[in-house]
């Protein structure tokens, strides 16, 4: 069997060989850009130097001000670093001995903060307070509602009293009794 020229002078099997090779360099580019690849862990290092009355005091603060310049970096990329490392060394020393520069150094592996909580699932509690005022009652039912609230949906937010109802008060206005609903949003 013939092999048969394409036009401009390319053949079948170099095209199908060269149509092969670009789909192979889109998929490794595919997965080079994926969302995984642009969130994975990545060292960071940060300096910063530190000045102190000795050697002990300057190399504690260029350390800690290099931590705290990799926290702001990674901060300002939406990530957090953990296994941070951080060590100093000495630049100057004051020739009369009144003090240190230090130049620290941190390192830490960062990755995107994770996502909040969401607060989703709608709660709410009743429950019955006690006091020897109104509001001393009302406060110490909301207390509870809220307590019952916590111990059924872990962590909560935007807690409300949507209901009091008065239960009991002594005739001679000494004591009340209540109950009340408190709502709020929880994970879980």
């Amino acid at each position: 069997m013939a092999q048969h020229d394409e036009p401009y002078g390319g053949n079948r099997r170099g095209r199908v060989a060269g149509r092969a090779m670009l789909l192979g360099a889109l998929v490794a580019a595919g997965i080079g850009l994926s969302p995984a690849a642009a969130h994975a862990d990545t060292w960071r290092t940060a300096t910063s130097t530190a000045w102190g009355q000795t050697p002990s005091t300057a190399s504690a603060a260029a350390q800690a001000s290099a931590r705290t310049e990799l926290a702001n970096q990674a901060a300002q990329l939406g990530e957090v670093c953990t296994s941070v490392t951080s060590s100093a060394g000495l630049q100057y020393a004051v020739p009369s001995g009144g003090g240190y520069v230090y130049g620290g150094t941190a390192t830490g592996l960062c990755a995107p903060a994770p996502p909040g909580p969401s607060y989703t699932v709608p709660r709410s509690a009743t429950a019955r307070g006690e006091g020897s005022t109104s509001t001393a009652a009302t406060q110490n039912g909301a207390a509870a509602a809220r307590a019952a609230i916590v111990s059924a949906g872990g962590d909560c937010t935007g807690y409300q009293t949507t209901g009091v109802t008065n239960v009991y008060t002594t005739p001679t206005g000494s004591w009340y009794i209540y109950d009340v609903t408190v709502s709020a949003l929880c994970v879980r």
